[in-house]
């Protein structure tokens, strides 16, 4: 439309020039008409240019709010658990809801991050040729991505194939479930797994999967409930210092290891006869063996490992 308007100045303007000495004899005056007429020209195609550009915007803008609209009462539904009609709602999400379902969501702390693009970065890194991304908060988004398959990479990997890009980013990533309830389940994993890291304090950049954190995510649900677990399983073992947080390291490191003492100082790069000295000032803190309510052990230093000072006592 615009082009359009600028042709027609054109023509205009050679129409102008080819017939005005035939209108007007004195060359002076011809002149002066040939300016007059192409400043009004210039000027009314300028006003002509700006209402049309500003209706089109206008125009988008009502389109792409509608579009916006529609997109998220479709995603409201979904994870409200409505029945929705999965043809419409692939055709209104770009997204195909036939497949297993990876949701995931990013995070920053500050402005100045294009979220939404690197979030689509990590919907192709999971699989997914178009990931669906919809903006959470200026600071958030929330992503799916559409797998055929089984997942073959680890988000971890995203670590070495977004160098530099993700120093800011907060990642957390829900298991992969089929279908439109597979929306919905795996987005409120990844919302968990956020909710895990924001306790934990830990400080960008960090990819999380829900997998991982998923025995802390349950015991601390109610995080005054999981604070109680802890001090009854740990005893003075269950405080935020230095000494404490390495015995409770060698400990756990061991009972990842089912015993094995030289596995466990393999994973923490220390002697092995360290891993037994802090073993056993854990357990004299403790007040108990390592051998009595093993489970719930595991389970309490497995908390304070990824929640840390979130659950534990001060000194």
């Amino acid at each position: 439309m615009l082009r359009f308007y600028r042709l027609g100045h054109e023509y205009f303007t050679v129409k102008l020039s080819e017939s005005i000495t035939d209108w007007i004899e004195d060359p002076a005056v011809a002149l002066r008409t040939f300016v007059d007429l192409e400043r009004f020209g210039f000027r009314y195609i300028d006003r002509i240019s700006s209402l049309v550009a500003a209706e089109y915007v206008a125009e988008l803008d009502r389109l792409q709010n509608q579009a916006r609209a529609e997109r998220a009462d479709v995603v409201r539904a979904l994870l409200a658990g409505e029945r929705v009609d999965i043809a419409r709602a692939e055709r209104v999400l770009s997204h195909r809801l036939t497949g297993r379902q990876i949701g995931f969501v990013c995070w920053v702390d500050d402005r100045g991050v294009d979220l939404e693009g690197f979030a689509r970065q990590v919907g192709r890194f999971l699989g997914a040729g178009h990931s669906l991304v919809v903006a959470d908060s200026p600071l958030a988004v929330w992503g799916w991505a559409s797998i055929p398959g089984d997942v073959r990479t680890s988000p971890i990997g995203m670590a070495t194939e977004f160098p530099g890009e993700r120093d800011k980013v907060h990642i957390a990533v829900g298991s992969p479930h089929p279908g439109a309830a597979g929306f919905r389940t795996s987005h409120l994993e990844a919302l968990r797994t956020r909710r895990i890291i924001e306790l934990s304090g830990r400080a960008a950049p960090s990819i999380t999967q829900f997998s991982d954190v998923a025995l802390v995510d349950a015991i601390s649900r109610d995080l005054d409930a999981a604070r109680a677990f802890v001090a009854a399983q740990l005893g003075d073992l269950a405080r935020d210092e230095a000494k404490e947080r390495s015995e409770r390291a060698a400990l756990l490191a061991v009972l990842d290891a089912q015993g094995s003492l030289a596995t466990a100082a393999s994973t923490l790069g220390i002697h092995r006869n360290t891993v037994l000295q802090r073993m056993r000032r854990a357990e004299e803190r403790r007040g108990r063996p390592a051998t009595i309510n093993i489970a719930e052990l595991h389970a309490a230093l497995l908390v304070c490992d990824v929640l840390g000072a979130s659950v534990l006592r001060d000194s």
